[in-house]
Order: C-alpha cells, then sequence, then structure tokens
C-alpha cells in the first residue's frame, strides 16, 4: 500500500518561492490618494472632433422645382397622382387632398393636365377606402367637371369612355359600399355630360336591375337607397326626353301644345340618343318596373306602420315613385309609334303589350294609392300626386275594366281638394304642376256625369292660386288647352255640357291675373297676354263686360277727371305688343280706353314704334267698323295736339339732330294725316273733326303742335268756310308772328339757310290755306298790318312770348312774312287781290321813315328803309300794279 497523499505530510511542505525578475521595471506603481484627479495616461490618443458650418447658396432639389407648381407639401402633381395608387390608404387620402390643394392655387394645371389626371384617378373609384372614394367625388365635381365642360365634347368623348368603363365596373364589385359609390359616380357623370350614356344604357341598366333586386340594398341606409333611385332617375329622364324628342320631330307644330312650345330646347350634345329605345334596354325597363312596384308595395307599409316620420325613407319611395312614372312615359311613347320600327315585331312593346305586361303590375299600385288616401299628412298627399301623375299618363292606354275612369277622376279631384289645406305651399307647388297639366286630357276623355266634380276642384284651385306662385303658369296652361282645344289637339264640343259653363268663369279670372302679375311675376304677364289674345281670335263675338278692367293697364281717370297712367309704358316690349294686339279684338273696351291709351301715347317714356303700332292697330280696329269714327278722330286730334315736342320755332336743323322726339312727332304727324286721308270725304270728316280742332286750338297748344292742326285742316279740306271765324285768324297771324320773330332777325345781312327751312315747314299750312281761300289771306294780312302798327291787343303769341316794342323789329317780322308769300308763284293771284292791304303797310312804313316822325332812332330807319326795299321789291313782283299806285312811295328820307 502506499502512503497516502496530503494529511499533515503535505500541509507540512512549504511552497516554493517565486524567482526574482531580472533587469529594470515596466511600470512604476503610485498610491493616490482617494477623491485626486487622476492625470490622463502619457500614451492616450486625443479624440476631440472639432467642426464648422457649412452655409450653402441653395439645395440641388429646390432649383430643380423652383418655378414649378406644389402643393404646400412641395409636391408636384406628377408626384401627387403617383402617391394615389400607394399601398397606404393613408397615403391616398393626401395624395388626393394634394391635389386638391394644388388645382386651386394653380388653375393652369387642372386646364394643361385635366385627362391626364382623370385616366390615373378614374382607378380610385373601386378604391377600398370610402374617404379615398368621397374624396375622388368631391374633386370631379367642383373641379374636374367643371372644367372638362368647357372643352369641345368629340375630343373628351374618350376620356368619358374609359371613365364610364371604370364607373361601370364599379357597379359590379363585391363590396356594396364601392357598388353603391359606384351609382353615385355614374349620377354624376350623367348630371355633367348626358351625350356619354347612350352608348352604356344597355349596361348601366342591367346594374340597376341587378342591385335593386338584390335584398342587402334594403337593408342599408335608406339615404343609400335613395341616392341609387336618385341616379336611375336621371338617367330614365334621358331616355324619356330622347323619346319626347323622337315624337315630336314627327308631329306638325300646329298640334304641339302652348306648354310644349315653352320647353327650353337642350344646348348639350345629344348624338346617339336614337341607341336609346332598343328591345334591349326596353326589356330592362319593364323588369324595373316589376321591382319598383314591389319596392313601392313594401316601403309603403313600412312609413305607415311608423309613427313618426322617417324622411330618408320617404325621399327613397319619392323617387321609386318618380322613376316608375319616367319608365310608363317611355312605354307609352314608343306603344304610340308605329310597328316594324328599330326592327320590332308588330306584337312587341305595343298597345296590346302595355295592357297586357305593364299595367298588370300597376294594380298593386292602385292599393298603394287607397293606403295613402287614408292617411292625413302631407307627405301622404304627395305620395299620391305622385301616383295620380302615372296614372294620368296611362290613361290613353287604359282599359275601363282595369281602371274605372269615374275613380280615376274622383281620385284626381280629391287631391284638388287636398290642396287647399296642405300646410307645406313650398311642397305643393313643387309636385301639383304635373298633375295640373294632365288636367285637359282627362277631362276630354271623361264622362259628362263623371266631369263635373273635376272642373269645379280644378276652377276652385284655380281661383285661390296667386300670380307669384309657381303653379300660376301651369293652370294658365291648362285653362288656355281647355278653351282653345285647337291648339293643343284635344278635342271639347262646341257646346261641351261638361266645360262650357266654366269657360266664362276662367275668361274672367284673367284680367286680375294680368293687373296683379305686372308687379308681382312678370312672366306671367306675357302668358296671360298671349292666352287674352288667342281667346280674342277664337272667340271674336266673346262678351266683353267682365274683361273691362283691362283698361285698368293703361290708365285709370281720378275723380278730379285727370288720368293716372297704368303699368303698361313700363312692359317690356313684346308684352306691350301683345297689349296693342288684344285691342283690335276686344274692340268693345276701346270706349274706356282711348283716353288713358292716348296719355300712354303722349309719355315720353313710350318708344316711338309703340306708339306707331297704337295708331296704326287704332285705323286697322276703325276699318273693320269696331270702331265709331267719331272716337278715332278723338284719339287722332289729341296726339297731333298735345304731343310734346322738345324743339323750339326757333332751334336750328343742327340742334333737332340732338333731339330724340323731332322725328317721333313728324313720322306720327304722317301717319295720323295718311290714317285721316282713308276716313272718306275731307269736308265731311273735317265736319266731324272740327269740335275737337277748336276746342284743342282754345288750349293754344304749341307751335309744333298748331302746324300738325294746320295740316290736318289742309288734308282734310282748306277751302273750308270754318277758317273764316275771327278767332281762328287771329292764330294764323299770331303763329305766323311766332315762326318769323327770330328770321327776321337777319333780314338786314340775308336768311340763313336751316332757319329758313324752318321757317317754310311753319308756313307751308298757312301758304296751302292761303291758296284755297283768299278772303282768308286778306284779313291775315289786315291783322299783320295791325301787328306793324303797334296794336298787337287783338291777338295772342302762341308761344307765350312778349312781342317786341321796338318798330322795326315789328316791321322786319312782317316783311319777311310778305316776302316768303310773295315768292311762292301760286300765291301772286290771291295777293294781288289783297294789294290795298300791301300798299297801307308800305305807306305805313314810308310814313315811319319821315324825319317828323318822333321816337325812331337812325338806325331804326336805316332798318325801315332796308325793310321797305325788300317788300317794296317783292310787291312789283305781282305785276298787279299801276305804276302811278306807286310814284308817291319813295325811300329817301
Amino acid at each position: 500500500m502506499g502512503r497516502p497523499k496530503g494529511g499533515a505530510a503535505a500541509a507540512s511542505k512549504k511552497p516554493r518561492a517565486k524567482p526574482k525578475q531580472r533587469g529594470g521595471v515596466d511600470f512604476k506603481k503610485y498610491k493616490h490618494k482617494v477623491g485626486r484627479k487622476l492625470p490622463p495616461p502619457k500614451n492616450t490618443t486625443n479624440t476631440e472632433i472639432k467642426s464648422k458650418m457649412i452655409v450653402l447658396p441653395e439645395q440641388s432639389m429646390a432649383s430643380e422645382r423652383a418655378g414649378m407648381a406644389v402643393n404646400k407639401r412641395g409636391l408636384t402633381l406628377r408626384e401627387l397622382l403617383q402617391q394615389t395608387v400607394h399601398y397606404n390608404p393613408k397615403v391616398r387620402r393626401a395624395a388626393l387632398n394634394g391635389i386638391k390643394d394644388l388645382v386651386t392655387k394653380h388653375p393652369a394645371e387642372l386646364k394643361l393636365h385635366k385627362v391626364a389626371m382623370i385616366e390615373k384617378l378614374q382607378e380610385r373609384i373601386c378604391d377600398s377606402d370610402k374617404v379615398v372614394r368621397e374624396s375622388l367625388y368631391t374633386i370631379l365635381q367642383s373641379l374636374i367637371f367643371p372644367s372638362l365642360k368647357e372643352d369641345n365634347a368629340i375630343s373628351t368623348r374618350s376620356t368619358l369612355s374609359l371613365l364610364m368603363a371604370n364607373v361601370l365596373n364599379g357597379m359590379t364589385h363585391l363590396s356594396m359600399d364601392i357598388q353603391l359609390m359606384a351609382f353615385r359616380f355614374l349620377e354624376l357623370v350623367v348630371l355633367n355630360f348626358p351625350s356619354s350614356f347612350p352608348r352604356h344604357a344597355e349596361q348601366a341598366f342591367n346594374n340597376f336591375v341587378a342591385v335593386l333586386s338584390n335584398d342587402r340594398i334594403h337593408l342599408q341606409d335608406k339615404s343609400k337607397l335613395n341616392s341609387v333611385l336618385t341616379g336611375l332617375g336621371h338617367c330614365l329622364s334621358l331616355v324619356a326626353r330622347a323619346t319626347e324628342n323622337d315624337d315630336a320631330s314627327n308631329r306638325p307644330v300646329h298640334n304641339l301644345s302652348t306648354r310644349e312650345l315653352w320647353k327650353p330646347t337642350l344646348d348639350e350634345d345629344n348624338s346617339g340618343s336614337s341607341t336609346f329605345v332598343t328591345s334591349n334596354v326596353l326589356t330592362k325597363l319593364q323588369n324595373l318596373i316589376q321591382i319598383l312596384v314591389n319596392s313601392i308595395e313594401v316601403a309603403a307599409s313600412e312609413i305607415c306602420a311608423k309613427p313618426a316620420n322617417d324622411a330618408p325613407s320617404s325621399e327613397a319611395l319619392l323617387s321609386a315613385l318618380h322613376c316608375l312614372d319616367l319608365i310608363c312615359r317611355i312605354f307609352v311613347r314608343e306603344a304610340k309609334k308605329p310597328q316594324m320600327e328599330f326592327g320590332r315585331t308588330k306584337t312587341l312593346f305595343g298597345p296590346d303589350w302595355l295592357n297586357s305586361s305593364v299595367l298588370v303590375y300597376l294594380k298593386k299600385l292602385w292599393g298603394v294609392k287607397r293606403l295613402f288616401h287614408e292617411k292625413g299628412d302631407d307627405r301622404f298627399f304627395i305620395f299620391n300626386l305622385k301616383i295620380a301623375e302615372i296614372f294620368l299618363c296611362l290613361r290613353t292606354s287604359v282599359d275601363d275594366t282595369m281602371f274605372s275612369a269615374e275613380e280615376l277622376c274622383q281620385f284626381v279631384s280629391s287631391l284638388f281638394s287636398k290642396a287647399k289645406v296642405l300646410r307645406n305651399k313650398d311642397l305643393m307647388e313643387t309636385h301639383l304642376g304635373p298633375l295640373i297639366t294632365c288636367i285637359p286630357g282627362l277631362i276630354s276623355n271623361a264622362a259628362d256625369d263623371s266631369k263635373g266634380y273635376l272642373l269645379e276642384a280644378f276652377t276652385d284651385a284655380f281661383r285661390d292660386s296667386s300670380v307669384d306662385c309657381k303653379l300660376i303658369l301651369p293652370y294658365l296652361d291648362a285653362v288656355g288647352e281647355m278653351l282653345l282645344p285647337e291648339k293643343s289637339g284635344i278635342t271639347f264640343t262646341e257646346h261641351d255640357s261638361g266645360i262650357s259653363e266654366y269657360r266664362s268663369t276662367w275668361i274672367n279670372e284673367l284680367p286680375g291675373i294680368l293687373l296683379q302679375s305686372v308687379d308681382k311675376a312678370p312672366t306671367v304677364t306675357k302668358v296671360v297676354l298671349e292666352l287674352l289674345l288667342r281667346i280674342g281670335q277664337y272667340f271674336p263675338t266673346l262678351e266683353c263686360e267682365n274683361l273691362r278692367p283691362i283698361a285698368q293697364l293703361f290708365g285709370t281717370k281720378s275723380s278730379s277727371g285727370m288720368v293716372e297712367l297704368g303699368p303698361f309704358i313700363y312692359l317690356p316690349h313684346d308684352c306691350q305688343e301683345l297689349a296693342i294686339a288684344c285691342l283690335y279684338y276686344f274692340s268693345n273696351l276701346l270706349p274706356d280706353i282711348t283716353e288713358p291709351l292716348a296719355c300712354c301715347c303722349l309719355s315720353d317714356k313710350l318708344e316711338p314704334l309703340i306708339l306707331f303700332r297704337i295708331v296704326e292697330v287704332l285705323q286697322s280696329t276703325y276699318k273693320a267698323g269696331n270702331l265709331q269714327i267719331t272716337e278715332q278722330l278723338s284719339f287722332l286730334s289729341l296726339l297731333m295736339a298735345r304731343f310734346d315736342v322738345n324743339r323750339g320755332m326757333s332751334c336750328t336743323q343742327e340742334d333737332a339732330r340732338k333731339i330724340s322726339n323731332w322725328n317721333t312727332f313728324k313720322a306720327l304727324n304722317h301717319l295720323i294725316l295718311t290714317s285721316l286721308s282713308e276716313m272718306g270725304d275731307g269736308s265731311l270728316v273735317l265736319e266731324l273733326i272740327w269740335n275737337n280742332l277748336s276746342n284743342e286750338i282754345a288750349r293754344k297748344p304749341s307751335p309744333h303742335n298748331i302746324n300738325g292742326l294746320f295740316r290736318i285742316i289742309v288734308t282734310l279740306d282748306a277751302a273750308t268756310n270754318k277758317l273764316m271765324d275771327e278767332d281762328v285768324i287771329k292764330l294764323i297771324a299770331g303763329y305766323l308772328v311766332d315762326a318769323a320773330r327770330d328770321l327776321s332777325k337777319t333780314i338786314e345781312v340775308g336768311f340763313q339757310s336751316d332757319k329758313t327751312r324752318l321757317f317754310q315747314y311753319f308756313i307751308k299750312p298757312c301758304r296751302i290755306m292761303f291758296e284755297q281761300n283768299d278772303k282768308l289771306l286778306c284779313c291775315t294780312l289786315e291783322m299783320l298790318k295791325s301787328f306793324a302798327s303797334g296794336n298787337d291787343h287783338i291777338f295772342s303769341s302762341v308761344s307765350n312770348l312778349d312781342y317786341p316794342r321796338e318798330l322795326s323789329q315789328r316791321v322786319c317780322i312782317v316783311t319777311t312774312i310778305l316776302v316768303f308769300l310773295c315768292n311762292d308763284q301760286r300765291l301772286h293771284r290771291n295777293l294781288s287781290l289783297s294789294k290795298t292791304v300791301i300798299k297801307g303797310i308800305l305807306h305805313y312804313i314810308r310814313h315811319q321813315m319821315d324825319s317828323n316822325v318822333p321816337d325812331v332812332t337812325y338806325g331804326e330807319k336805316q332798318t325801315l328803309k332796308f325793310a321797305f326795299e325788300q317788300l317794296k321789291t317783292k310787291a312789283l313782283q305781282l305785276n298787279c300794279w299801276d305804276r302811278s299806285e306807286l310814284e308817291g312811295l319813295s325811300s329817301t328820307t
């Protein structure tokens, strides 16, 4: 056995000592005190870095974007469009918002790149994010589409076709939210670009059928369902409009009603509208009828069961009824078209098909009507209005066995009665109009025992309607169709027992509507005047007693006898023309209208063309035997005597050009004289008009008006003895003095040409009267002799001016008149008969030139000398003097 290791032997063994190092010490150890900072080692490396800022004048990215259009984040349109396809929906949202910000700040970018924007953004129609889809809808609606509409329709057609393809793709998406949003996009495109719809109509209606047949849409919010139905309504409106245009293009113009003639025309491109009406489209619409009727029936039950008003459900139901009405109108027009059109067979989509296929579904709608009729709320009344509108559209194609015409009349009359107590008048005005336009057709096809209560309800509603109501135009249109059936194509018998008793009631309401509409509804004024004109043409023997308030349109006579002008002078030009034309057909009203009408003619606010038109119409009325000659003569004399001419007798031709109504009065003068010459024997006409002329002359009108009255006398009978009245002679003498007053001032230097022409214009009627009546000439010269001698109290100035007191001026005036009279060769014979008066004037002038006469200055004598020589020279040209008669007359002083 060996000895065990360890133990005491091992413990007693000492450890071996380490050998000592040889050589020097590598590191010297120091003992440091606690808390003392150690110096850095000698072999450490200094790692401190010192730097300075470098400032660059510009960055490379900034230099590249200088002058470029960017949004507030500094992104260009290209970068934003690229971000719209980012996988992160937040980035896509920000990109769309950035595009909206950029095109708002830089509209030029939108004009240049809108096509590229549509091509890129249309991919977002089916985006999974709702906010992205809504943002895209806003950008298209408010920015891109308004700018795109300014371009040529042909250049944007390819872009819109691509957009429609994406919209139609979205309408078949698996996600219901994307589907419903795609229908909103379709509505937006159709509203802005109707011409893009026809090529995609069949596929669009197929998608409408698919989505409305899906029960999931009825589980959605009713506002979303209403959005789909609203889009469907816009698409159906385009189809209905296209079929209506096709129908109108095949009808003669005289069969169009007033309402159809008033409809505005479309400005947009309607190319491709004929592709609407295909058999496939009509089949889709037939499927929609069944779907819509079932939807209406279910919605009606739900709404009636709810105690509170459900606005989204009510709006969806109303939209469904509107769509159903449009489809029915399309089918009715298609059924009326000739067969074999568009390759259709004789049995497909004809009248028989309409009765057997379409009307079967509408029986349920008749039951819904009864359900609504039991309710008293306004919304149920609106629902029944739309239902009534649908059945009125189908009335010509509905058999009495399916829907009773009498029951339909009772239903419509109950709606008119209900409308009077309706609380929401704005709602009534919006929805009652289409029902009113159907009344004439309904009454024409109804039996006599059925139309009575309908006519009574319609007449009461027509009376209660105000002129500023939106329904007044449909009411007037319906009244016009029933009063004038040949204009609308609706036939009424001449003595229709059901309608004849209401005609006078409707006509009697028109004057009141006319007078109220002038201030409140100017558009109604024209419609009423057109209707009155057509009534006057169609009923020439109409009793006009109840139409006398029309006279207030022209003016009213106050208790003091003054005429206050009516609103006629403020009407538009076309309304004034219509009102004047009505006077021809309602001639029984003229005795009450003539004086106010004349006052309107004398107003400076009336256009000259309307003034001339009034004179022409009254003259035509007189020729037709519908106006008394005394009334026409009174009217014409009143115009001639009181028309206000803004021109004095001393006004030159140059000044006259600046005055608007000078030429107007000359044209009126000619028109009046022409009218008088057409009335028969002039002497007899003058006998009838003389009292009017005398009364107007006694009022001392202006020289222009007296000139016109003198021209009337000359036109009718210049040789009449009525001119020998002393007052008339005084008027003629005073008129000549006033006419020559201004011209005589230049007698010494020569007459001015423009003043000479004006004076000749004024004395022309007097020269004609003097030629026909030598006694009148002699008496007038006696008056002028008295005037020259200073005895002017026997007559007064027609211009209400004071006569000159200087003798020389009086002599110059008389000399001027005699010189111009002597210049007319046709007056020489009659002037020779008055040579005694002329000689007396010469003797008087010669006597005043005598140096022994006091108060005559040297200058005046020189003027008298010049006048004397001129008058003496002209007097010698008469060839009626003996030399001995003038030997004693000399100009020497």
